[in-house]
């Protein structure tokens, strides 16, 4: 049960990770890149089904609409953060 446990724990993690870095990369690349670059469409492909709950929570507050901020995106990357520090790490 214990090694269930911490293969569990070590693959949302992993998954966590992959997601965090796929939104770091979007964040630059959408600066940087051409809007059709196929990294970028990977990137967004990955983390827009993470990130589509907390625009739907976000989008009932309209004051939030004329921030220059996707703050959505970062209340995804601070729930994955949140989420990555409450699981159990055994090692």
């Amino acid at each position: 049960m214990h090694t269930a446990a911490l293969l569990l724990s070590r693959t949302v993690l992993a998954a966590i990770a992959v997601i965090e870095l796929c939104m770091l990369m979007r964040a630059i690349l959408s600066f940087f890149a051409d809007p059709e670059s196929v990294l970028l469409t990977f990137c967004i492909a990955v983390t827009e089904p993470v990130i589509l709950p907390f625009r739907a929570i976000f989008s009932r507050f309209e004051s939030l609409d004329q921030l220059p901020l996707d703050i959505p995106f970062f209340a995804t990357w601070i729930a994955l953060a949140a989420l990555g520090g409450l699981l159990p790490t055994v090692t």
